[in-house]
């Protein structure tokens, strides 16, 4: 199998699927599910940027859907996915991997879940399987994250899916302050 076949289908036809979920790259259609999500109160509590317009919100899903055809196992540009849920094929939230910002030879692991289903076990379900792919399949040797302690609902989905807390980041780069205060977690193959 040539590279770009390769790359292909594991990124641009990547399906995850666990018991309740499928993870699957954003498609445009998404656009006014994943910006209702996002636009919910509170969403952007703990996260350290402003919420995108809707049309933001597109260029968005389009600029993932251009780094997927540039994502090679050697460099993720950005891996944005949606979450479904099987039972009803509704678009619940988000999840992926990506350059981590204070240092891009690191790679992120994130996720964000409609309100509505907080609560249930489901982002941590979809956590575990972008974890497991990145191992896997991606052959990631490390994935890291930051988050505010504060936000206990996920720091609890991170110590389910075995990451560890590493150190609490007290003087970032100027051009990172809004990362003061968050605390840095790891997980390795």
């Amino acid at each position: 199998m040539n590279n770009e076949i390769k790359n292909q289908t594991i990124f641009k036809n990547l399906l995850i699927e666990t018991e309740r979920l499928i993870i699957r790259p954003y498609q445009l259609e998404d656009t006014t599910d994943l910006f209702n999500i996002i636009s919910e109160p509170n969403f952007y509590d703990y996260i350290p940027e402003t919420p995108p317009s809707l049309k933001e919100v597109g260029e968005i899903i389009q600029w993932s859907m251009d780094c997927n055809n540039k994502n090679t196992l050697e460099k993720i540009y950005k891996l944005n996915l949606g979450i479904i849920l099987k039972e009803s094929n509704c678009f619940i939230g988000f999840c992926g991997l990506g350059p981590y910002d204070l240092d891009s030879t690191k790679i992120e692991i994130y996720y964000g879940l409609k309100k509505d289903f907080r609560g249930r076990g489901l982002t941590t379900e979809a956590a575990k399987a972008l974890l497991d792919y990145g191992f896997s399949t991606l052959r990631l040797d490390e994935i890291v994250t930051t988050v505010f302690p504060q936000n206990t609902p996920s720091v609890r989905i991170l110590e389910k899916i075995g990451m560890t807390k590493q150190y609490s980041i007290i003087t970032p780069p100027k051009e990172h302050l809004d990362f003061q205060g968050m605390d840095y977690y790891t997980i390795s193959k």
